[in-house]
């Protein structure tokens, strides 16, 4: 197991306005939470909390033996959430990792850990994989990213980046949920009001970047699935049947 004073907050909201209790929406039998948190206890990159304002979700965690921390119905962002439950704690890293993305690799949540590790001028960081399938480039609902060479996210949008004008090509990037905070720069985002950008996009990283913060991203191979509406849940329940080799 690794150390080196991080916490992981895995925020799961039961009040979702497109699908309410999507966290605890079972998945090959297991709550989408719980597929979250064995992720996180996997990466091993420090104590795991599960952040939520409903007691159902807490006995849920402490039901399959995770810890969960109650915070405020009112929190305006799962970020916010992040910050009330990692409160008090002394840990001087907190990711973020989103309590509706069930197939997050174990080895995502340690890229992400290692940049913040490893790269002083990393304010936060996060994890993309590479893009190729032009439906999900269209896709509004797929957040994309453009990166500098060093891997520093240069913007975030809904719309497919880069364009490639008169048949130019570049390599593009699907942004996975999960952020990785300094606790300054955590402290820093939540203090910040919501920007033009972000509010454009509704794209809260874009808050950050139009503030000066630098986020670097990890590439790495993953399949993203959210789960936001029952129909994304029908996709993991088909995208665990194909992986496992099921009928």
């Amino acid at each position: 197991m690794r150390s080196g004073g991080c916490l992981v907050v895995i925020p799961a909201r039961y009040g979702s306005t497109r699908f309410p209790g999507k966290v605890l929406a079972l998945l090959a039998g297991r709550p989408v939470v719980e597929w979250c948190w064995r992720a996180a206890a996997a990466a091993g990159v420090g104590p795991v909390l599960v952040a939520t304002e409903d007691e159902r979700v807490r006995r849920a965690v402490a039901a399959f033996g995770g810890n969960c921390v109650m915070t405020p119905r009112a929190c305006p962002s799962g970020s916010d959430r992040v910050r009330a439950a990692a409160r008090g704690l002394r840990e001087p890293l907190v990711i973020n990792l989103q309590g509706d993305m069930p197939f997050m690799k174990a080895s995502t949540i340690r890229r992400v850990a290692d940049i913040l590790r490893h790269n002083a001028r990393a304010d936060m960081a996060t994890a993309v994989t590479p893009l190729r399938d032009p439906r999900r480039s269209a896709d509004p609902n797929a957040v994309k990213v453009a990166l500098a060479r060093d891997g520093r996210a240069l913007y975030f949008s809904r719309a497919p980046i880069p364009y490639p004008r008169d048949g130019g090509a570049a390599p593009r990037f699907e942004h996975l949920g999960i952020y990785g905070f300094r606790r300054k720069a955590l402290e820093r985002f939540v203090s910040l009001r919501p920007t033009p950008l972000e509010r454009c996009e509704r794209l809260e990283q874009l808050r950050a970047l139009e503030d000066g913060m630098t986020i670097y991203a990890a590439v790495v191979s993953e399949t993203p699935v959210a789960i936001d509406t029952p129909a994304d849940l029908g996709r993991a329940e088909r995208l665990l049947k194909t992986t496992r080799g099921e009928k």
